[in-house]
């Protein structure tokens, strides 16, 4: 795996991760500054690393993917999230015993 690539990757995990954090605390404008930002490095990578032309048909799927992944990060994120805050709030603690 070249250096490139394995850069291209850990951003990729990167955004992600921030996208599912967004989402687990429900942070709404957090999510769309992620989003914008790595759809920025995304295009960028894309025209200036490839030399693609910024609307062509594969860099616009390119970032339909970017979206999409970031929006399925955030639900997750989101979702479990809920999980846990619904888990805290249903919690049994130790009291004393009669």
């Amino acid at each position: 795996m070249s250096g490139t690539l394995a850069l291209l990757i850990a951003v990729l995990a990167v955004l992600m991760l921030a996208s599912g954090w967004c989402g687990y605390s429900k942070r709404f404008l957090g999510f769309l500054g992620v989003l914008v930002i790595g759809l920025a490095l995304n295009g960028a990578w894309m025209v200036w690393g490839l030399g693609a032309k910024p609307f062509e048909t594969p860099v616009i799927a390119a970032q339909m993917a970017a979206v999409g992944y970031a929006i399925c990060a955030f639900g997750t994120g989101w979702l479990i999230g809920r999980l846990v805050r619904q888990f805290r709030a249903t919690r049994i603690e130790k009291g004393r015993q009669s």
